[in-house]
């Protein structure tokens, strides 16, 4: 048995990534696995997926390290800042990184010890990282540099989840403009700017689908939520169990700072789950969390490892399974956030339970592993 743990569904991440396939028409994926797989547990997933996609995709080169040796074959980009350092170890890694600073470029080139793969990454208004429009003069100058094979050019859009595609399209239009002008010069294999919310939302020409949020089973926006243009099975569940449940009076207060005082007498059960585990103090007395088939509310302010929810009109006791974000939309709207945040918040002492076929195929106990060795 589990107290606080993340159970993951290998089979609906599976189906969510044929279900992209299909609406996108493009066979070719990049599983964007940054951030532990946005807190769901990036190595494992990784090779359960890896017969289904093209690529891997992340944001530095310790996650892509971490892929490679735990065994991914299959081609790794960094999306991200790489250290000069770090370029070498990526030639000898297979990793590919980007390139979008040509002073930079230059001092990788003459640093690294063979051939590295890279990726020109273009500005077309997001403002992050890339070369601009008016830079191209100097994109044409690593031509020069001859210890970096120039794989793939790719872009990133800024709203291209939302009802507005005004924005989304200028940004396209750009990037065709670059494509066609960098055909001209170089011989690049893979022209990439669709990330998930453009995937399945416009009609877009990209040699490789970049797909992060929906391969978890979430919708880009609440926008592409109600429009469901295609049907994504959420992949995960957090969970925790009660580990108290008591009486308090009226009058009686609740949780650090007396936010919470009781009006009539109360039942307020404990949970083992706190901001030291990704549950945000934010959400004290507005969070939801549900136990056996009830929705219950959070009293009080949140704990590093536990907080208090009223369950007056429930029946429950120790042990009672919670589970932690009912509808991680709502939860995330309350506190102004989004599911990204919620989900890439998840601490390394939450358990990660994996689950195929409707049985347990891996568990992840960071700590656990940690202490072992």
């Amino acid at each position: 048995m589990f107290t606080n743990y993340i159970e993951v569904d290998i089979d609906k991440i599976q189906r969510n990534i044929e279900n992209v396939k299909k609406i996108s028409k493009n066979k070719n994926i990049c599983a964007v696995v940054k951030a532990n797989a946005y807190g769901l547990g990036a190595t494992v997933i990784a090779k359960y997926i890896e017969n289904q996609v093209s690529y891997f995709a992340v944001a530095n080169f310790i996650e892509a390290k971490n892929l490679r040796v735990s065994g991914i074959t299959k081609p790794i980009m960094i999306l991200g800042f790489v250290s000069v350092e770090e370029a070498n170890e990526c030639v000898a890694y297979d990793i590919e990184i980007p390139v979008y600073d040509l002073s930079y470029a230059e001092r990788i080139n003459k640093s690294i010890d063979g051939l590295l793969k890279v990726h020109i990454a273009l500005d077309t208004g997001h403002s992050r990282l890339g070369f601009r429009e008016f830079e191209f003069d100097r994109i044409l100058k690593l031509k020069q540099l001859k210890n970096l094979k120039i794989k793939g050019a790719f872009s990133h859009f800024s709203t291209a989840d939302e009802e507005d595609k005004t924005f989304t399209h200028e940004q396209y239009e750009k990037f065709e403009r670059l494509r066609k002008n960098l055909s001209d010069e170089f011989k690049i294999e893979l022209f990439h700017i669709a990330n998930s919310a453009a995937s399945i939302y416009h009609d877009i020409n990209s040699d490789i689908d970049r797909i992060g949020i929906v391969m978890y089973g979430i919708y880009p926006s609440d926008y592409l939520k109600e429009r469901e243009d295609i049907k994504l099975e959420q992949v995960f569940s957090l969970k925790s169990r009660v580990s108290f449940v008591k009486n308090i009076n009226p009058g009686d207060s609740v949780s650090y700072g007396r936010s919470f005082i009781a009006k009539d007498r109360m039942k307020i059960a404990t949970i083992p789950i706190g901001y030291a585990d990704g549950y945000f103090r934010a959400f004290s007395n507005v969070g939801e969390v549900l136990i056996n088939g009830k929705i219950v509310k959070v009293c009080g302010r949140i704990c590093m490892d536990q907080f208090m929810v009223d369950v007056s009109n429930i029946d429950c006791e120790i042990e009672d399974e919670v589970v932690i974000y009912p509808d991680i939309y709502k939860e995330a709207n309350k506190i102004g956030t989004i599911p990204y945040e919620l989900m890439t918040s998840f601490d390394m002492r939450l358990t990660r339970v994996y689950i195929k076929d409707g049985e347990i195929v891996e568990v992840d106990n960071y700590l656990g592993e940690l202490y072992e060795n």
